[in-house]
């Protein structure tokens, strides 16, 4: 005889109604401890060495307990600002042969501070940059890319959903109110007429709604380019970071544009 029988479920009443229509006697359940750490054949031999179903077995035919599939666990998706975050943290973080975020000094010129943990400077990051960097160092990337989403959510959260993480890459690269400009100049490009004052505006907001979202990305990509190479060519001491800038922007484009 089959009888269905699920561990995650409470069965007892039902076993115990079955254990006493077929062998007159209670049914005397698995111990918790046990069938938490035991398949369901294990649970089976164990019933088998009880001396009441040891009785039950020599008189009566053999239960044989056949397990219920077991619910699908689905885990919820990963917050998807957090993981492009990840991707940021990527892009900036410096690593040591293991993969973990290093802390390092960062070169002259740079404008950034004195030192650097995946992007978090000690002039413009102190405190975040103070906490991450006491942290192990296999735990620095989370907490690097959780401040990188906390950080830009003001500005992000305001955006449609499409242009979200590309929007919160441009502005940690380059703070909420340059990736505001950038975004802005885009909208120009457009056809949108907005003004280029680096504030998210209602009229900037309904602009952006109103163009499709790749071709804003990239817009908003070659304004950043542009005022690199404008920015490089007024201070020599910044062309020896173009190169890194422009990859900067090209692979944002195209991990978050497409």
């Amino acid at each position: 005889m089959k009888f269905s029988m699920n561990p995650s479920r409470d069965v007892s009443l039902r076993n115990d109604m079955v254990a006493r229509e077929l062998t007159g006697t209670g049914y005397e359940p698995v111990p918790e401890e046990i069938r938490r750490i035991a398949p369901i054949e294990k649970a089976r031999e164990y019933a088998r060495q009880a001396p009441q179903a040891s009785q039950a077995v020599s008189e009566q035919p053999a239960l044989d307990f056949v397990e219920e599939p077991q619910a699908m666990q689905i885990k919820p998706e990963q917050d998807a600002l957090q993981t492009a975050a990840l991707k940021t943290i990527d892009f900036e973080a410096r690593k040591d042969k293991q993969g973990n975020v290093q802390v390092y000094k960062l070169p002259a010129g740079d404008m950034g501070g004195n030192f650097e943990v995946a992007g978090i400077n000690d002039k413009y990051h102190p405190d975040a940059f103070k906490r991450i960097s006491s942290l192990p160092a296999q735990e620095r990337a989370q907490a690097a890319a959780q401040y990188v989403k906390e950080y830009t959510s003001p500005f992000v959260s305001k955006l449609p959903e499409a242009v979200q993480p590309f929007a919160q890459d441009l502005a940690f690269n380059r703070g909420m109110g340059g990736a505001t400009k950038y975004i802005q100049q885009g909208l120009n490009t457009l056809g949108q007429k907005v003004a280029i004052d680096g504030g998210l505006g209602p009229k900037t907001l309904q602009a952006i709604n109103q163009v499709e979202p790749k071709a804003l990305m990239r817009a908003a990509s070659q304004a950043q380019l542009e005022d690199e190479y404008r920015m490089a060519q007024r201070n020599p001491a910044r062309k020896k970071f173009i190169n890194g800038l422009e990859s900067r922007i090209r692979n944002r484009l195209a991990l978050f544009g497409a």
